[in-house]
């Protein structure tokens, strides 16, 4: 029975495998080929490989790719600045409305994005923010906190008492002790609240949508519509755009995966 479950298991997980592989297989051999080619050899590579495909859809998309890295930084940054601040004020300290004021932020989870949408649009519009930079970092830097702000000050309560006493009899301040001891031994949760916000802000499609006009400060994800070029290759450049697109969220995971996992086991475990 046991060897039946098993077997059970890896077969699902084999299927997820393949419906997670096959269409990025799909799309990298079809970012090598012309029109002709994606028709009549849809399943399999085919020669000569168009590497060119790269290239042009490379200098299309560089200055997006450029902003989409800005914005998703901006966003990441922001976030850890805000609910580093906060988890460590709810971990530490006892203030009156502590429980009311934390259970507030949490609740701004379950607030679908879709209902503040425009709400928040003006808020930006009347700040005079549309179509920056600013308003791409700032509006899901607002909802994301929420979240991110229960996982850390989960870790921060997991922290060993003994060694922040400890800081605080050699006269170690609040500050100094949020930055030299909270923060290095967070880590592992800081680092899964950025991959986490990396894929929000990279992936992000609807809000840039809303407050951007023209090409300035446009991310990537809304150019890839926009790759052009001659009519039996574009269709090539375009899925070579997709994959160019990809590459800095697996570049990600590549070197965060561990510290991920670790970040989410102790975010489970702790509290």
């Amino acid at each position: 029975m046991r060897r039946l479950g098993a077997a059970a298991n890896y077969s699902v997980l084999t299927l997820l495998l393949l419906l997670t592989l096959v269409p990025f297989y799909m799309l990298v051999i079809s970012s090598l080929k012309y029109r002709d080619q994606v028709i009549h050899q849809f399943w399999s590579p085919s020669l000569p490989l168009h590497v060119n495909n790269y290239a042009q859809a490379f200098v299309q998309l560089w200055p997006y790719l450029w902003n989409s890295l800005l914005i998703t930084s901006g966003i990441i940054i922001c976030v850890l600045v805000n609910s580093t601040l906060a988890g460590y004020a709810f971990a530490r300290f006892s203030f009156f409305g502590k429980g009311v004021l934390y259970y507030l932020i949490i609740m701004l989870m379950m607030v679908p994005s879709f209902l503040i949408l425009i709400p928040q649009f003006i808020l930006f519009k009347n700040l005079g923010l549309i179509n920056t930079y600013w308003a791409q970092i700032f509006g899901p830097m607002a909802g994301a906190s929420a979240m991110a702000t229960m996982l850390i000050r989960t870790f921060f309560e997991g922290l060993s008492r003994s060694v922040l006493e400890v800081a605080e009899v050699d006269g170690a301040g609040d500050v100094r002790i949020y930055w030299q001891i909270a923060i290095p031994l967070s880590v592992p949760i800081l680092s899964t609240v950025a991959v986490i916000n990396a894929l929000l802000g990279w992936n992000n499609y609807v809000w840039p949508l809303v407050v951007t006009s023209g090409d300035k400060v446009k991310p990537i994800i809304l150019a890839l519509g926009s790759v052009h070029g001659p009519m039996d290759q574009v269709q090539g450049m375009q899925f070579a755009g997709y994959v160019i697109a990809s590459l800095p969220l697996l570049l990600l995971f590549l070197f965060a995966t561990r510290t991920f996992v670790s970040g989410i086991t102790a975010g489970a475990v702790k509290g």
